[in-house]
């Protein structure tokens, strides 16, 4: 039950980073409030990730910047919150693993904050 469970949180794991990245290729004049949205979802997204690291610092005794749903799949496959494969695990790197990429985990982080330097500048600029 915890694998089909942790199998089910990295479907909607994977879900929404492909939503969130896929928005960057949504144009304006079929969506006219993407910009908005996309910033705002952006925001959550890297908020969470901050204060999350936080959250879980006490038992990682490392900070960085975890995503919530991340832990709980860890969790779910029996990894504890001290686990480095918890809190240094990269979300992003299991699903280009299993497409058979090689990424690190800084690439994760890099990534967020290119997109959110993107929507940044789209939500100052051009809405």
């Amino acid at each position: 039950m915890r694998n089909l469970l942790a199998k089910a949180i990295f479907l909607i794991h994977s879900l929404v980073v492909i939503f969130w990245i896929g928005l960057l290729f949504v144009p304006n004049n079929i969506w006219p409030d993407k910009i908005n949205f996309h910033f705002y979802l952006t925001l959550f997204i890297v908020i969470n990730q901050f204060l999350w690291g936080l959250i879980i610092l006490p038992w990682t005794k490392d900070y960085k910047m975890v995503c919530f749903l991340t832990t709980i799949n860890q969790l779910l496959r029996g990894k504890s919150i001290s686990d480095e494969e918890n809190y240094k695990h990269s979300f992003l790197k299991e699903l280009f693993g299993k497409a058979g990429i090689t990424v690190s985990h800084r690439f994760s982080t890099i990534l967020t904050f290119t997109i959110l330097t993107i929507v940044t500048i789209q939500y100052l600029f051009f809405r």
